[in-house]
């Protein structure tokens, strides 16, 4: 097993349309999680796409499977946290063993591309998920 960090960015400048080079993506999440040794980065954007997008009753059926607990609690955060879905134009960084794999999400699959240049956001923090409480408390 070998640990892979996930995170997830946003294209703010392009919804549901391929992402260019120049677009700002702004970091919404981030996940760490021990994948097989033989886990490819489009493999780890292809789950981590479906977690942002099944139904949560879906992945609650699930949850006695191996890692199902774990599936179903990062969709749960990712949803209360009030992330849109995850769509094409958004991208996915992989990193494992040092090495970071960036893929767009196309119509159809994933699109290597070079590291983006404009990025905003930061991973997930404790100090963010209380930023989001407070900010609903007040809602």
């Amino acid at each position: 097993m070998t640990l892979h960090v996930i995170a997830v960015y946003h294209n703010t400048d392009s919804r549901f349309l391929p992402y260019q080079p120049g677009h700002t993506l702004t970091q919404v999440i981030s996940h760490w999680r021990h994948l097989p040794d033989t886990a490819t980065p489009q493999h780890t954007a292809d789950w981590i796409y479906t977690l942002f997008n099944v139904d949560l009753d879906t992945l609650e059926a699930n949850r006695a499977a191996p890692h199902g607990e774990a599936d179903f609690l990062i969709a749960c955060t990712y949803r209360l946290l009030r992330l849109r879905s995850l769509s094409t134009g958004d991208v996915v960084a992989v990193t494992a063993r040092g090495d970071t794999t960036w893929m767009a999400c196309e119509f159809v699959g994933w699109k290597p591309i070079d590291t983006p240049t404009l990025l905003t956001g930061a991973p997930l923090t404790a100090a963010g998920v209380e930023q989001q409480l407070r900010r609903d408390r007040r809602a």
